[in-house]
């Protein structure tokens, strides 16, 4: 049998999706307009779909008749399962769990049969025909509906799993998604049951994930398992703002705690065991973002940047333990956003030159964290290789090199404002700054008599500290303070100038 849509094939898919709509037409407007009473659309719609799924045995057995038989077959199963989903929701013949228990028989038998017939098209009829217009049955998308998509899910990951039909793979995932998605935000904007939407979500979710891992460790070269593993945790992570905060924190802990463990069994279980690489590298990244909605969940905003940057030191130490440039890039990724936190809250760029600001021991911490993680970041990645390239480690260093500077800076001010909050501690403050920089620079340059790398930063670190004394200090400070941040400024290089001269001189390595 040929795979392309001939023109008998296409006659008969398109009347099974009129059929279809026909039936979700039928048993929503006989709600709404009262027509013939509540039992007669759900008779007639199961009357339907066995005549459909007799048909499509009696077609099947004639000539050319196989094309015609999966579309009869995968409407009459469609039609029986949404004749379920409107009992269950429209007129409450069964219960939420009974219509779930008949929906998974019958969407069993479908992909039993599909299965059984060898083919995919029948089980993508029914799946699809079932995810597409259960939503018009149900009127909104709330957690019954994420549980008959789920249901679907769950049925089909046998027979796709057997067979290796990657396309009903992405066809049954993709639905219970987008459903999840939406019941969130509905019950975001309406007064429903939102304990039930977020445990509804959560355990498709968990399918979600399951189905995914089962899928590469049997099929490792079908991509949809990756990509389902990152569309699955998506519903649960938005879901956290409809719970308590401690709740939500633990909802994001426990998505980022369950993809970690795919992620780390790349280090436990042998090469032969393994589950492909991408799809573990895929299991960390969600991990990671869900790690850092669970930090920020939890803690107030006035804590974001500290936790975000001792979680990104924390990553970077593993990085290097683990020999892991996926787990150095999640740190960066921790680094940068915190590193924002900070310069919009902790350490803004106004505490450096205004004189009137609030100090706090947090921006202390703050930017005393920010320099130590702008140096162990681009360290660790010399250490592991991936900064090999001129162009990017260049780049990288000097970002680096800017960022010791502010957060030692920022460190600086705030430390010396804490116990003097007035104009001389603020004046103090910047002649100490320049003091640390120019005594930094010199001893960079000393270490750096046999390290090139070390001089060169001494150089560069040198001509930035004396442009801040003559461009800022000198407009700035006034007065005692003037006076000691140049006289200081002159006898620390002058004390350098002659320990350089005297420890180039006898040292013939020396350049």
């Amino acid at each position: 049998m040929g795979h392309g849509w001939t023109p008998s094939r296409l006659l008969a898919w398109i009347g099974g999706a009129v059929t279809l709509l026909g039936v979700v037409f039928l048993l929503v407007l006989a709600v709404q307009r009262g027509w013939l009473g509540p039992l007669t659309p759900v008779l007639g719609g199961a009357g339907l779909g066995a005549v459909l799924l007799a048909a499509a045995f009696r077609v099947r057995g004639r000539p050319g008749g196989t094309s015609g038989s999966y579309a009869l077959a995968a409407t009459g199963f469609a039609v029986l399962y949404l004749d379920v989903v409107a009992a269950t929701v429209l007129y409450d013949y069964l219960s939420v769990f009974g219509g779930l228990t008949v929906g998974f028989v019958l969407a069993g038998g479908g992909l039993l049969l599909s299965d059984r017939w060898r083919a995919q098209p029948v089980a993508l009829g029914v799946v699809a025909g079932c995810a597409v217009c259960a939503p018009l049955v149900t009127g909104e998308p709330n957690a019954v509906l994420v549980g008959f998509l789920a249901l679907l899910h769950l049925v089909a990951t046998p027979v796709q799993l057997r067979n290796g039909w990657s396309q009903l793979a992405g066809v049954a995932a993709l639905p219970v998604v987008v459903a999840a998605v939406l019941a969130d935000l509905w019950a975001m904007l309406t007064a429903t049951d939102h304990l039930a939407v977020v445990l509804v979500v959560s355990a498709a979710s968990l399918l979600g994930v399951v189905v995914a891992t089962v899928t590469s460790a049997l099929r490792p070269e079908d991509n949809t398992a990756t990509a389902s593993l990152v569309a699955a945790p998506v519903p649960v992570l938005l879901a956290t703002p409809l719970v308590e905060r401690p709740f939500a924190a633990a909802l994001a802990a426990g998505v980022a705690a369950a993809l970690a463990v795919l992620w780390g069994s790349r280090f436990l279980l042998s090469r032969r065991d393994r589950l492909p690489e991408e799809f573990t590298t895929a299991a960390g990244g969600i991990a990671a973002v869900a790690a850092a909605q669970s930090t920020m969940t939890s803690l107030d905003a006035s804590a974001w940047a500290t936790a975000l940057l001792c979680e990104a030191l924390l990553l970077t130490l593993g990085a290097l333990w683990l020999r892991s440039p996926g787990v150095l890039l999640g740190a960066l990724c921790y680094a940068t956003l915190g590193t924002a936190m900070a310069l919009y809250h902790d350490v803004p760029p106004r505490h450096l030159v205004l004189v009137s600001h609030s100090a706090s021991a947090a921006g202390t911490l703050v930017g005393a964290l920010t320099a130590l993680v702008a140096v162990a970041v681009p360290i660790a990645g010399v250490r592991l290789g991936v900064l090999s390239r001129p162009p990017a480690a260049k780049t990288l260093w000097s970002l680096a090199g800017v960022l010791v500077l502010y957060g030692t800076a920022s460190a600086t001010m705030a430390l010396v404002s804490l116990f003097q909050p007035d104009r001389s501690g603020f004046l103090l403050g910047h002649v100490s700054i320049t003091l640390s920089w120019v005594v930094a620079a010199i001893a960079l340059l000393l270490r750096g008599i046999r390290l090139t790398s070390l001089r060169v930063a001494g150089m560069v670190l040198l001509p930035v500290a004396l442009t801040k004394l003559f461009l800022f200090d000198l407009a700035t400070l006034d007065g005692f303070a003037r006076v000691v941040a140049f006289l200081c400024t002159g006898l620390v290089l002058l004390a350098a100038g002659v320990r350089y001269a005297r420890s180039v001189s006898t040292d013939p390595t020396a350049g």
